[in-house]
């Protein structure tokens, strides 16, 4: 059961009616109300369930450029296929397995599905093991969110649901929902790759070209669709053609989530109001930017403890 405290109005002064409102939830909000669902929560969690291997394969494949536990779907863009290959190819050691020195290189290609490929799907298996089990029992709920409105959320918890006692018909879980039985929650990055690139370097051999391609094609997998995912939706944009009101709270405001905000702010009265909250003195700055970026007129940018 949660414990409700002094529900803080999050639309003070506009007078705007709550069956005109769209709040879009992000991981913050989840934070906010002290639940365990950042990615350090989840390397704490892998650690803790025996996969101490598996965090040490993600930051040897993707921490070429960031922390990959500190900021994990940007890093899944910006891997390395060449790391990723050199640590999955055969060592010299193996290449008594085979005749002739072109079935080792051939190795190297073969080596991507059965080494990087199941350690990715290790990885998928865990973050949806972490999610079913992330608690949020006996949270406050000190935030006042109206029953009428709609809810457009990136969290897979069932925070507004279980805690806040909002209807499921008015909750869009964009990234999926773990009330709902094998729904799949989609964690991606947003760099999609030509997997024939590696074909124009001519400085690589071929086995290391095809090698390339398999990393790239299996890195494409994780790409986030947004184009698709909001065509799976469409009825609930659509009903967002009455909304007067927007209030973002707990996003950051990756790029990669800004196609959601371009459909919501199409979608929408002309005349709406936007709330875009913040938490960093960074988020206010990528606030900002989103409010210019959708071509708002009629925003507030407001700071979110």
């Amino acid at each position: 059961m949660s414990m409700k405290t002094n529900n803080t109005e999050l639309f003070p002064t506009f007078g705007i009616a709550e069956n005109e409102r769209l709040y879009i939830i992000g991981n913050g909000f989840d934070l906010h109300h002290s639940i365990d669902s950042s990615y350090a929560h989840f390397k704490k969690w892998v650690m803790r369930n025996m996969h101490s291997d598996l965090v040490g394969m993600m930051d040897v494949f993707f921490s070429n450029e960031r922390e990959f536990w500190g900021d994990i779907e940007n890093a899944l863009g910006e891997y390395d296929e060449e790391s990723i290959t050199d640590y999955c190819k055969p060592t010299e050691n193996d290449e008594f397995k085979y005749d002739h020195p072109t079935q080792w290189q051939a190795g190297i290609e073969d080596s991507i599905p059965y080494i990087f490929g199941r350690i990715m799907e290790d990885f998928k298996d865990a973050f949806n093991d972490w999610v079913k089990s992330v608690d949020i029992c006996g949270i406050e709920t000190d935030l006042h969110l109206p029953q009428a409105s709609k809810y457009l959320t990136f969290n897979y918890t069932d925070t507004l649901e279980s805690a806040y006692g909002i209807s499921a018909q008015n909750i869009l879980h964009l990234h999926g929902n773990r009330l709902v039985p094998k729904d799949e929650f989609i964690i991606g990055h947003g760099n999609h790759r030509n997997p024939n690139d590696p074909f124009s370097d001519d400085d690589l051999l071929l086995p290391y070209q095809n090698a390339f391609k398999e990393v790239i094609e299996t890195m494409n997998k994780w790409r986030k669709n947004p184009t698709q995912i909001i065509a799976a939706h469409k009825s609930f944009f659509h009903s967002l053609n009455s909304c007067k009101g927007v209030c973002v709270i707990g996003l950051s405001y990756n790029p990669i989530d800004m196609p959601y905000l371009e459909q919501v702010a199409a979608s929408v009265a002309p005349d709406c109001l936007w709330v875009l909250n913040y938490y960093s003195n960074t988020d206010h700055s990528k606030a900002e930017y989103a409010a210019k970026k959708l071509g708002l007129n009629n925003y507030n940018v407001t700071r979110f403890e």
